[in-house]
């Protein structure tokens, strides 16, 4: 199949490009973006045409794969035109702005018997199923959460400008929307957020939020821009303690390790490195040829708790 990447990200170039090149589903990756002429785009392995136009680009490839990766307020317009295209499309997060455009493009996606995915692939890597793994070995139920996740971010970024979907919850709500969906497979009933810092436009460059879940499960997080860079995970329940660092972004090469106590004993599991980013594409390309819409339902699910975060926030 052929890859459309829309968008000459950074993250593309360092996350989603890697990838795709080391994947036999994927023959050809053409590249549309005004700012990726032949000569920045330099060697990339299985490269086609590189477009300036992304429009010009998905009416001209036959239907195939589509990678958004624009800013955020542009997400919709090509996911868009893209699908009623032909074309099966991931789109980075947030997927879209808001829950009623989500659920717009999901229809829409439905209706032409498309696959739309948004790339919260962090769940993909392999220690989330070790975690439940260890809490079934150890016959307990992780009931409490920390989260950390503070990624710096230039005050000249697309992410600080309100007008291109910027903003802290935009960026980091899509880890927060989706922890209760990874970890148990719900949503919250429950949610409190504190907006820490803002521009001075007012808008939020960090937060803290409290989600309850059903069965007594809280999540307690930290995310945003201004705080020094932390990327973790403190997994709780009855008997048990579980740490995860890099959680929300583990490097390809990485060897993740679990650090577990449990009656008064610590024990550390390695995972072996794993790719998140291949290993979510793959997935994506399994449901195009099963003709499945298995990631309807996630991306639906966080858009919901995406939008109770920002309501929470507006009410705060």
């Amino acid at each position: 199949m052929k890859l459309l990447l829309i968008g000459f990200s950074r993250f593309a170039r360092r996350r989603v490009l890697p990838a795709v090149a080391v994947m036999d589903e994927i023959e050809t990756i053409d590249i549309a973006s005004s700012h990726a002429g032949t000569d920045a785009v330099g060697h990339i392995p299985k490269l086609g045409r590189v477009h300036a136009d992304w429009r010009e680009a998905i009416h001209d490839m036959d239907p195939g794969l589509v990678y958004v990766s624009l800013i955020n307020s542009e997400h919709a317009q090509a996911v868009r035109c893209a699908i009623e295209r032909g074309h099966h499309v991931v789109v980075d997060k947030p997927g879209f702005l808001n829950l009623d455009t989500t659920e717009e493009m999901v229809a829409l996606a439905r209706s032409r018997s498309r696959v739309l995915a948004e790339a919260t692939c962090y769940s993909f890597h392999p220690m989330y199923p070790e975690v439940r793994s260890v809490a079934r070995e150890f016959d307990t139920d992780i009931t409490k959460v920390v989260a950390i996740f503070t990624p710096p971010v230039p005050a000249d970024d697309f992410r600080c400008d309100r007008s291109a979907g910027g903003g802290a919850l935009l960026d980091t709500g899509p880890y927060m929307a989706s922890l209760g969906r990874v970890l148990w497979g719900t949503e919250p009933d429950r949610v409190t957020v504190i907006v820490g810092d803002r521009t001075t436009n007012g808008l939020e460059t960090s937060y803290s939020v409290l989600a309850g879940y059903p069965g007594g499960r809280t999540v307690i997080g930290q995310f945003g821009f201004t705080a020094a860079y932390r990327n973790s995970l403190q997994l709780l329940g009855p008997g048990i303690a579980v740490d995860l660092a890099r959680p929300f972004s583990a490097p390809p090469d990485m060897t993740v390790d679990i650090r577990i106590e449990s009656s008064g004993e610590s024990h550390t599991r390695s995972v072996h490195a794993a790719d998140s980013m291949q290993i979510f594409l793959s997935s994506v390309l399994d449901a195009v040829r099963a003709g499945s819409r298995e990631f309807d339902a996630p991306l639906l699910s966080d858009a919901r708790t995406r939008d109770r975060l920002v309501r929470a926030a507006s009410d705060g």
